[in-house]
């Protein structure tokens, strides 16, 4: 059930997951290949969920889909920021659940197996344009350009927008990872050249 809680956040996204460049999930198709293993990484910015302030945590999401996207079924763990004050984390657990509003209220729907979310130190960092989020011991998820198809011509940095998926606002810089390794105790994964995509984001509700 919504409560009537404001709450906004803003800041950047890096979204990777095991289908193939460009994820066909993005624009209303079916996985590569099954099943689709992904991570979204938040860093906020900007952000309050009532008098709460939120900016400068980081947050990452993993998960696996089993079948077509939008047919749920999801299983979905959270990592929240280990700076987060437990008041920051229960207003972050709220948004995420869709408890809140907002697009959450919604895609909380597609959760068919909710993991316990789990406090650990996660480093955002970005260079030259491209992100690496890190987790000692747990996650290792960075981007980077994908090499253009023609001999000489550099690498391609393609912008998209329009996608079917909420995560993004505005432009979608258009990546690959190099790498892409989740060693979690309910969820292992790793991949690399890769889906993956770069842009900002904006969230409020409810």
């Amino acid at each position: 059930m919504t409560t009537a809680t404001s709450w906004h956040m803003q800041g950047d996204v890096l979204e990777m997951c095991s289908c193939n460049t460009v994820c066909p999930c993005n624009y209303g198709g079916d996985p590569s290949d099954l099943p689709c293993d992904a991570v979204l990484c938040l860093r906020i910015d900007q952000g309050n969920y009532g008098g709460t302030e939120l900016g400068g945590l980081n947050v990452v999401l993993y998960l696996q889909i089993p079948g077509k996207p939008f047919e749920g079924n999801w299983t979905l763990g959270v990592y929240l920021d280990q700076q987060a004050s437990q008041t920051q984390a229960e207003a972050i657990g709220n948004i995420l659940s869709g408890q809140a509003g907002g697009w959450f209220e919604p895609f909380s729907g597609l959760i068919g197996n909710a993991i316990p979310p789990k406090v650990v130190p996660i480093k955002f960092e970005t260079l030259d344009g491209e992100h690496r989020v890190t987790i000692d011991g747990v996650l290792e998820a960075a981007s980077e350009k994908i090499p253009h198809p023609m001999p000489g011509a550099g690498n391609l940095d393609t912008t998209v927008s329009g996608m079917a998926v909420p995560f993004f606002t505005g432009p979608v810089s258009v990546r690959r990872s190099s790498t892409l390794k989740l060693t979690d105790p309910d969820l292992s994964f790793e991949y690399s050249g890769k889906s993956a995509n770069l842009a900002r984001f904006e969230y409020s509700g409810p």
